[in-house]
Order: structure tokens, then C-alpha cells, then sequence
């Protein structure tokens, strides 16, 4: 027997003789799958105490593929391995804060006008201390809070200090915003991973149940009207997404769907009663999330919408098991026995018809600068482009605005204010409230063509105007 092989052994036996060893299939990220036919894997391997089983060989671990979730064919060739690949390649974290009325009682469930004693003000000294702790030079940590509201207060970066700052903007709601659109909120965090590559976790601080607005309040949400999302709908944008969900309950009463969404997005659920057992939480899925270990494998070519894998890790006799699926492609509805120059065929089309779109588009325009709205996070606008004809263009909340974003809490009446300088013919975006410009916090800031405004959840573009 080899030295190699022989260590192996040894470090397998020490660690089944400790106890129960665990394996998570964390996530699985097929953002490749159609460019390099790759799929990676983050594996999650704990011993009986929850600790993460570090060190462990690629030898140790076994990859299987399904389309049919029975019978399964093992991958011969395995690609790259990381072990703590969070640690060394980073990790993009949302903290998703319940902000209901609830969390405005004490730790142990009673009514307070102690600040101190609130269970809200605990869970933000929680998340102070997660920011601290985090050491990786790579992650990015994002923040977003939900009532009867869904907020996305900073978008994941690795600007922690202004994370920080925005607990601040988290304040006791009013009657009407104090439910808890739980499962919608957690669907339209998947938003804020827009762009995100790697990793990514969304830790969710739940004190109750979900407690939608339409259906206990009697009248249609002010943004889902009388939508309602079920538990399915995160489970479903998070897999898409290659999301974990990780939830911490904080309070007497657990939503009775929340620990499905953390199991079947790969996460785990956590319990805490008060600030310091919430910091260990917070600090424990940092640490398990950094250890984890990064698998490459080579996907099949069979056509099929979902595909299951499943990974064992130890020795005959002595492991563990996990299974789960992702969603898969195909290349215009079809699959194909091997990577071939067709692959290309798309990306060449979608290049052409940008570059003859782009040519058309520049060489016949010339006209007044304008906003261009993307998208809103939270709320509604009143137009998608808007020229800037004027000397004063007012962005806000109020009906008065030029631009309204309406039912978004927290966008001001007049949030943002874009002046034209005749003289330089420059325009500057001056900030009543909170506003970022191409992912920094400002005041005020002459605009560039491109420039990306973000006005309380609603990401802005400023065209000049020129060819």
C-alpha cells in the first residue's frame, strides 16, 4: 500500500472513529454548463459536533450524474478541487433582517419600550459582529431588510463599513408595513446576486411566520396586489440561481415551510434565543461556508431539464451520502453528443445583432440626455425614460417628482435632484436621501454616459444624449 493511499486511511478512520461524519451538497453552480459543459460542486463536510472535516484528498470523494433521478452513472474524470474554496476564492453573502412588528418585543416575546431588551436591536449587534469577524479578502456581504415591504438596503460588496451604516436606516415600522411577506421577500432577494459568480449565501433572520399583508389584512399588497407567493417560489429562483439559503429562527413562534427552503437550496436552519447565541450562528455558517470544498466534474450530454447529482465521500462501509438536482440546458432545444463548433453559433448571432444594433442606434440618434430606468428592486416608476429638458429634475416618492418611485418606503419625496449647468452643458445628480453612483454612496456627482443611479431600489442609467 502506498503512503498516499495509506494516509488516506488514516485520516478517514479518524474521522468516522470521532463520530457521524456529514456531507451537504451545498450548491451546485452550472453557470458553465453550456460554454465548458462543467458544473461545480461546494461540499459541505462536518463531523458529529457540526465542525467542518478539513484536509480531506479529492480521492475521497465519488461523483454520480442522473437524468431521472434513479438510476445514477458515476464520473470517471473529476476536474478541479479547492479545498476552502470559500476562504480562498471568496463568498457573496445577502443578511436578509426580519423587520416586522414583532421584532420590536423583547427577546423573550413580551412588549418593551426598551430599546436594550428588543429583539431587533440584539439581531443588528449580531450582524455588527458577523461584519467584524469576516476576514476573507474576497467576500462580499450585501444587506436587506422585509415587513409588509421588501428593501434591499446595500447590494453585496466588500464595502462592510456602509453595511454597517445602513442598520441604521432599519427603524420600526408603521401598522401597515409591520407583516411579514417572508417568502416573497426571499424571492426578490435573489435579485441582489445579479452579476454574482462563486458562492452565494443568503442568510435569512426570521422571528415568526409568514404574515401576508392581502391575506390578513383584507385589501391588496400596495406592490403584489393580490399575488401571493407560496413557499415553492424562493425554493425554485434559488436553485435557478445556485443560491443557499441558510435560516436562523429568532423568536417564540418558526415558520413551518422556512426549514424546507434551507434544506432543498442546500442550507441548514439555526435556532438562537438571544444576542450572544445569534453571533455564534452568524459566526458558525462564515466558517462552515469557508471550509467547504469546491468540486469540478464533467456533466453528460443527455437532454433532460433537471439533473441530479450525487456525491459520497469516504470508504466502503463507513460514509455519507448526499443527492440533489439542478436545472439544465440545451442548445437551441437540442442536445448534443460532444462540444462542437455549434456551440459558438448562438454567441456569434447575439455579437452581430448587438454590434448592427449599436451601429444603428448611434449613428441615428442624437438628442436629449435622459434616465433610463432598468428596473426597481422595490416600487414601481412612473416612466422607463425620462429626457432631462429642464433645468431641475426631480427624482422621489411624491406625485410632484418628474420621476416618481412609488411604493418604495424608502425613497424620500424628492430623493435625488439632477441639475443642468447651460454653460459647461454638464448635468450633476445632487442626493436628498441615500443615493449610489456606479456602486458608490454620494452627495452629489457631474454625471458620465453610463453612469448606473441607484435611488432607494431603483437602478437608474444616465444617457447624455451624445453620439
Amino acid at each position: 500500500m502506498g503512503k498516499k493511499h495509506l494516509a488516506l486511511l488514516l485520516l478517514l478512520a479518524a474521522a468516522f472513529s470521532a463520530g457521524a461524519i456529514n456531507l451537504s451538497l451545498a450548491q451546485i453552480d452550472a453557470s458553465r454548463l453550456l460554454v465548458s459543459q462543467t458544473v461545480d460542486l461546494y461540499l459541505s463536510v462536518t463531523g458529529q459536533d457540526g465542525r467542518p472535516l478539513r484536509g480531506l484528498p479529492v480521492e475521497a470523494f465519488r461523483v454520480s450524474e442522473s437524468t431521472d433521478g434513479r438510476q445514477f452513472h458515476e464520473v470517471r474524470d473529476l476536474g478541479a478541487f479547492t479545498p476552502a474554496a470559500g476562504a480562498a476564492e471568496g463568498i457573496t453573502f445577502l443578511l436578509l433582517m426580519d423587520n416586522s412588528g414583532s421584532m420590536y418585543d423583547s427577546v423573550r416575546g413580551g412588549a418593551t419600550r426598551d430599546p436594550a431588551l428588543m429583539r431587533v436591536n440584539h439581531a443588528k449587534e449580531a450582524v455588527r459582529s458577523f461584519l467584524t469577524r469576516m476576514s476573507g479578502p474576497g467576500d462580499r456581504v450585501g444587506l436587506a431588510a422585509y415587513n409588509t415591504f421588501y428593501r434591499g438596503l446595500v447590494r453585496p460588496g466588500q464595502d462592510r463599513e456602509r453595511v454597517a451604516g445602513a442598520l441604521e436606516g432599519i427603524t420600526r415600522p408603521q401598522p401597515e408595513e409591520a407583516y411579514t411577506e417572508l417568502y416573497a421577500s426571499l424571492t426578490l432577494a435573489v435579485r441582489e446576486f445579479a452579476g454574482a459568480r462563486g458562492r452565494k449565501a443568503l442568510i435569512v433572520l426570521s422571528d415568526g411566520e409568514n404574515y401576508p399583508y392581502a391575506e390578513h389584512f383584507g385589501k391588496p399588497h400596495p406592490e403584489f396586489r393580490a399575488r401571493s407567493y407560496p413557499h415553492t417560489e424562493p425554493i425554485r429562483a434559488c436553485l435557478e440561481e445556485g443560491i443557499t439559503v441558510y435560516a436562523i429562527n429568532f423568536g417564540p413562534r418558526q415558520d413551518r415551510n422556512l426549514r424546507s427552503i434551507a434544506l432543498e437550496t442546500g442550507g441548514q436552519v439555526f435556532e438562537a434565543v438571544d444576542r450572544g447565541e445569534l453571533s455564534a450562528v452568524y459566526r458558525r455558517i462564515h466558517e462552515q461556508v469557508a471550509a467547504e470544498y469546491r468540486l469540478t466534474y464533467r456533466a453528460g450530454m443527455q437532454p433532460a431539464e433537471r439533473k441530479y447529482v450525487r456525491v459520497r465521500v469516504g470508504q466502503a462501509g463507513s460514509e455519507a451520502e448526499a443527492t440533489r438536482f439542478y436545472f439544465s440546458t440545451t442548445v437551441f432545444g437540442l442536445p448534443l453528443a460532444a462540444l462542437s463548433w455549434l456551440l459558438a453559433v448562438p454567441f456569434v448571432l447575439a455579437a452581430l445583432g448587438v454590434w448592427l444594433a449599436t451601429r444603428l442606434r448611434l449613428e441615428s440618434r442624437r438628442g436629449p440626455a435622459r434616465l433610463e430606468v432598468l428596473h426597481t428592486r422595490v416600487g414601481s416608476a412612473s416612466t422607463r425614460a425620462l429626457p432631462l429638458g429642464s433645468a431641475k429634475t426631480v427624482i422621489g416618492g411624491s406625485r410632484k417628482a418628474d420621476l416618481t418611485i412609488a411604493g418604495a418606503p424608502g425613497v424620500q419625496g424628492e430623493h435625488a435632484t439632477v441639475l443642468f449647468d447651460p454653460k459647461t452643458r454638464s448635468y450633476t445628480i445632487v442626493g436628498g436621501g441615500d443615493i449610489t453612483v456606479n456602486n458608490r454612496p454620494v452627495k452629489s456627482r457631474r454625471l458620465e454616459a453610463g453612469d448606473v443611479i441607484d435611488v432607494g431600489g431603483a437602478t437608474i442609467v444616465f444617457d447624455d444624449g451624445e453620439v
